[in-house]
Protein backbone atom coordinates (compact mmCIF):
# COMPACT_ATOMS: atom_id res chain seq x y z
CA UNK A 1 0.00 0.00 0.00
CA UNK A 2 2.71 2.12 1.34
CA UNK A 3 4.58 1.68 -2.54
CA UNK A 4 0.99 2.30 -4.47
CA UNK A 5 1.12 5.55 -2.39
CA UNK A 6 4.24 6.52 -3.25
CA UNK A 7 4.19 5.60 -6.74
CA UNK A 8 0.93 8.14 -6.75
CA UNK A 9 2.49 10.87 -5.13
CA UNK A 10 5.26 10.26 -8.02
CA UNK A 11 3.43 10.46 -10.83
CA UNK A 12 1.53 13.38 -9.85
CA UNK A 13 4.50 15.30 -9.08
CA UNK A 14 5.53 14.12 -12.89
CA UNK A 15 2.29 15.30 -14.02
CA UNK A 16 2.39 18.72 -12.19
CA UNK A 17 6.15 19.16 -13.75
CA UNK A 18 5.03 18.15 -16.85
CA UNK A 19 2.27 20.73 -16.95
CA UNK A 20 4.13 23.29 -15.00
CA UNK A 21 6.55 23.09 -18.34
CA UNK A 22 3.90 23.16 -21.05
CA UNK A 23 0.98 25.67 -19.35
CA UNK A 24 1.86 29.22 -20.55
CA UNK A 25 -0.08 30.33 -17.34
CA UNK A 26 1.35 28.23 -14.62
CA UNK A 27 4.48 29.98 -13.11
CA UNK A 28 6.24 26.79 -11.71
CA UNK A 29 10.05 27.38 -11.83
CA UNK A 30 10.25 31.06 -11.92
CA UNK A 31 8.29 34.63 -12.56
CA UNK A 32 6.80 34.99 -16.00
CA UNK A 33 4.32 37.53 -17.18
CA UNK A 34 1.43 35.82 -19.20
CA UNK A 35 -1.25 38.85 -19.07
CA UNK A 36 -0.80 42.34 -18.17
CA UNK A 37 -3.36 45.00 -15.76
CA UNK A 38 -6.89 43.89 -16.08
CA UNK A 39 -7.97 47.72 -15.76
CA UNK A 40 -8.12 49.76 -19.37
CA UNK A 41 -8.68 48.23 -22.58
CA UNK A 42 -5.34 47.28 -23.89
CA UNK A 43 -4.10 44.00 -24.88
CA UNK A 44 -0.64 43.21 -26.24
CA UNK A 45 -0.14 41.56 -29.59
CA UNK A 46 3.07 39.24 -30.17
CA UNK A 47 4.40 37.19 -32.91
CA UNK A 48 6.42 34.68 -32.94
CA UNK A 49 9.89 32.86 -34.79
CA UNK A 50 10.35 35.63 -36.83
CA UNK A 51 11.50 37.29 -38.87
CA UNK A 52 10.51 36.08 -42.66
CA UNK A 53 11.08 37.81 -45.63
CA UNK A 54 7.62 37.37 -47.32
CA UNK A 55 5.24 37.42 -44.30
CA UNK A 56 6.67 39.35 -41.61
CA UNK A 57 6.10 42.94 -43.69
CA UNK A 58 2.68 41.85 -44.80
CA UNK A 59 1.70 41.05 -41.06
CA UNK A 60 3.28 44.92 -40.28
CA UNK A 61 1.26 45.77 -42.91
CA UNK A 62 -1.78 45.04 -41.69
CA UNK A 63 -1.13 46.18 -38.19
CA UNK A 64 -0.30 49.44 -39.56
CA UNK A 65 -3.85 49.78 -41.52
CA UNK A 66 -5.18 48.36 -38.37
CA UNK A 67 -3.30 51.23 -36.39
CA UNK A 68 -1.63 48.39 -33.88
CA UNK A 69 1.64 47.99 -32.87
CA UNK A 70 3.24 44.40 -31.55
CA UNK A 71 6.30 42.79 -29.99
CA UNK A 72 7.78 40.40 -32.34
CA UNK A 73 9.92 37.95 -30.49
CA UNK A 74 12.93 37.30 -32.75
CA UNK A 75 15.09 33.80 -34.01
CA UNK A 76 18.59 35.50 -33.90
CA UNK A 77 19.44 33.56 -37.04
CA UNK A 78 16.77 34.35 -38.83
CA UNK A 79 17.79 38.46 -37.78
CA UNK A 80 21.07 37.75 -39.57
CA UNK A 81 19.19 37.16 -42.76
CA UNK A 82 16.31 39.69 -42.55
CA UNK A 83 18.18 42.64 -40.96
CA UNK A 84 16.00 44.79 -42.60
CA UNK A 85 12.95 43.11 -41.82
CA UNK A 86 13.84 43.39 -37.84
CA UNK A 87 14.92 47.18 -39.02
CA UNK A 88 11.41 48.39 -40.09
CA UNK A 89 9.63 46.58 -37.21
CA UNK A 90 10.64 48.95 -35.17
CA UNK A 91 10.84 51.63 -37.24
CA UNK A 92 7.43 51.12 -37.70
CA UNK A 93 6.45 51.19 -33.99
CA UNK A 94 6.96 47.93 -33.13
CA UNK A 95 9.33 46.45 -30.26
CA UNK A 96 11.98 43.07 -30.83
CA UNK A 97 11.94 40.23 -28.42
CA UNK A 98 14.62 37.67 -27.84
CA UNK A 99 13.26 34.09 -28.81
CA UNK A 100 16.63 32.94 -28.60
CA UNK A 101 19.11 32.67 -31.42
CA UNK A 102 18.85 29.18 -32.30
CA UNK A 103 15.39 28.07 -31.32
CA UNK A 104 17.39 25.05 -30.09
CA UNK A 105 14.55 22.28 -28.04
CA UNK A 106 17.17 20.09 -27.14
CA UNK A 107 19.84 20.55 -25.48
CA UNK A 108 19.32 24.07 -24.66
CA UNK A 109 16.32 23.11 -22.55
CA UNK A 110 18.32 20.87 -20.09
CA UNK A 111 21.84 23.18 -20.27
CA UNK A 112 21.13 26.95 -18.64
CA UNK A 113 25.13 27.87 -19.76
CA UNK A 114 24.25 27.00 -22.96
CA UNK A 115 21.02 28.42 -23.06
CA UNK A 116 22.74 31.32 -21.77
CA UNK A 117 25.24 31.93 -24.02
CA UNK A 118 22.32 31.44 -26.84
CA UNK A 119 20.09 34.07 -25.52
CA UNK A 120 22.96 36.66 -25.03
CA UNK A 121 24.12 36.04 -28.47
CA UNK A 122 20.84 37.19 -29.51
CA UNK A 123 20.31 39.89 -27.33
CA UNK A 124 24.11 40.79 -28.89
CA UNK A 125 22.57 40.88 -32.21
CA UNK A 126 18.77 42.64 -31.36
CA UNK A 127 20.89 45.44 -29.42
CA UNK A 128 22.37 46.46 -32.65
CA UNK A 129 19.11 47.44 -33.66
CA UNK A 130 17.87 49.73 -30.30
CA UNK A 131 18.09 49.13 -27.19
CA UNK A 132 18.96 45.18 -25.70
CA UNK A 133 14.59 43.58 -25.43
CA UNK A 134 14.23 43.30 -22.09
CA UNK A 135 11.60 40.47 -22.74
CA UNK A 136 11.99 36.69 -23.48
CA UNK A 137 9.68 34.20 -24.55
CA UNK A 138 11.41 30.69 -24.24
CA UNK A 139 11.55 28.58 -27.55
CA UNK A 140 7.79 26.74 -27.89
CA UNK A 141 6.87 28.36 -24.62
CA UNK A 142 8.54 25.41 -22.56
CA UNK A 143 10.04 26.83 -18.83
CA UNK A 144 11.94 24.62 -16.84
CA UNK A 145 14.72 25.45 -14.22
CA UNK A 146 17.49 25.94 -16.77
CA UNK A 147 15.26 28.39 -18.79
CA UNK A 148 14.15 30.64 -15.58
CA UNK A 149 18.31 30.24 -15.01
CA UNK A 150 19.50 31.76 -18.12
CA UNK A 151 16.53 34.11 -18.54
CA UNK A 152 18.15 35.34 -15.08
CA UNK A 153 21.64 35.08 -15.95
CA UNK A 154 20.91 37.71 -18.80
CA UNK A 155 18.65 40.00 -17.46
CA UNK A 156 15.34 39.27 -19.40
CA UNK A 157 12.12 38.65 -17.85
CA UNK A 158 9.75 35.54 -19.45
CA UNK A 159 6.67 36.08 -21.28
CA UNK A 160 4.18 34.14 -22.10
CA UNK A 161 0.21 34.68 -22.97
CA UNK A 162 -2.77 34.55 -22.34
CA UNK A 163 -4.36 33.32 -25.55
CA UNK A 164 -3.18 31.84 -28.79
CA UNK A 165 -3.83 31.95 -32.39
CA UNK A 166 -2.53 28.00 -32.39
CA UNK A 167 -1.00 29.05 -35.68
CA UNK A 168 2.09 27.21 -35.13
CA UNK A 169 0.59 23.91 -36.31
CA UNK A 170 -3.20 24.79 -37.84
CA UNK A 171 -4.45 27.36 -40.10
CA UNK A 172 -5.68 30.44 -38.18
CA UNK A 173 -9.18 30.69 -40.26
CA UNK A 174 -11.76 33.31 -39.84
CA UNK A 175 -13.82 31.32 -37.53
CA UNK A 176 -10.84 31.26 -35.11
CA UNK A 177 -9.91 34.72 -35.37
CA UNK A 178 -13.21 35.74 -34.49
CA UNK A 179 -13.28 33.57 -31.35
CA UNK A 180 -9.71 34.69 -30.34
CA UNK A 181 -10.85 37.66 -30.34
CA UNK A 182 -14.04 37.55 -29.03
CA UNK A 183 -12.42 35.96 -25.69
CA UNK A 184 -9.98 38.55 -25.12
CA UNK A 185 -10.04 40.51 -22.11
CA UNK A 186 -8.20 43.76 -21.27
CA UNK A 187 -4.69 42.94 -20.31
CA UNK A 188 -3.99 39.75 -22.53
CA UNK A 189 -1.21 38.89 -24.37
CA UNK A 190 -2.32 37.16 -27.27
CA UNK A 191 0.47 35.18 -29.25
CA UNK A 192 0.30 34.31 -33.09
CA UNK A 193 3.38 33.41 -35.65
CA UNK A 194 5.12 35.20 -38.57
CA UNK A 195 7.65 32.56 -38.95
CA UNK A 196 7.55 29.32 -40.40
CA UNK A 197 10.18 26.97 -38.06
CA UNK A 198 8.77 23.78 -40.04
CA UNK A 199 5.29 25.18 -40.43
CA UNK A 200 3.70 25.04 -44.18
CA UNK A 201 3.49 27.99 -45.85
CA UNK A 202 -0.17 27.74 -46.48
CA UNK A 203 -0.60 27.76 -42.36
CA UNK A 204 1.39 31.23 -42.13
CA UNK A 205 -0.80 32.54 -45.03
CA UNK A 206 -3.84 31.80 -43.39
CA UNK A 207 -1.99 34.41 -40.30
CA UNK A 208 -1.95 36.99 -42.80
CA UNK A 209 -5.39 36.71 -44.65
CA UNK A 210 -7.05 36.26 -41.29
CA UNK A 211 -5.57 38.66 -39.01
CA UNK A 212 -7.46 42.08 -39.61
CA UNK A 213 -10.36 39.59 -38.61
CA UNK A 214 -8.95 39.67 -35.40
CA UNK A 215 -7.47 43.09 -35.32
CA UNK A 216 -11.18 44.54 -36.61
CA UNK A 217 -12.95 42.26 -33.89
CA UNK A 218 -10.70 43.71 -31.10
CA UNK A 219 -11.28 47.07 -32.61
CA UNK A 220 -14.71 46.51 -31.93
CA UNK A 221 -15.10 45.16 -28.66
CA UNK A 222 -12.61 48.56 -27.86
CA UNK A 223 -9.18 46.50 -27.21
CA UNK A 224 -6.32 48.54 -28.59
CA UNK A 225 -3.28 46.22 -29.58
CA UNK A 226 -0.04 47.65 -28.04
CA UNK A 227 3.25 46.04 -27.57
CA UNK A 228 4.09 43.99 -24.54
CA UNK A 229 6.00 46.92 -23.51
CA UNK A 230 3.11 49.23 -23.42
CA UNK A 231 0.82 46.58 -21.69
CA UNK A 232 3.35 45.69 -18.61
CA UNK A 233 4.66 49.43 -18.14
CA UNK A 234 8.05 49.06 -19.41
CA UNK A 235 7.61 51.96 -21.78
Amino acid sequence: MIEALVGAITGAGLTAVGFGMFHPQLALFGPQHSHGPRTGARIALSFDDGPHPDFTPRIAEALAKAKARATFFCIGELVEKSPDVARALIAAGHELGNHTFSHNTGRHLFSAPALTEDLRRCQTLLATFGAAPRWYRPAVGIRNPPVHAAARAVGVEVVMWSGAARDGAWAFDEARAIKLASAARAGDILVLHDGLRGTPAAVREATVRNLPVLLEELQRRGLTAVTVSELLGGK
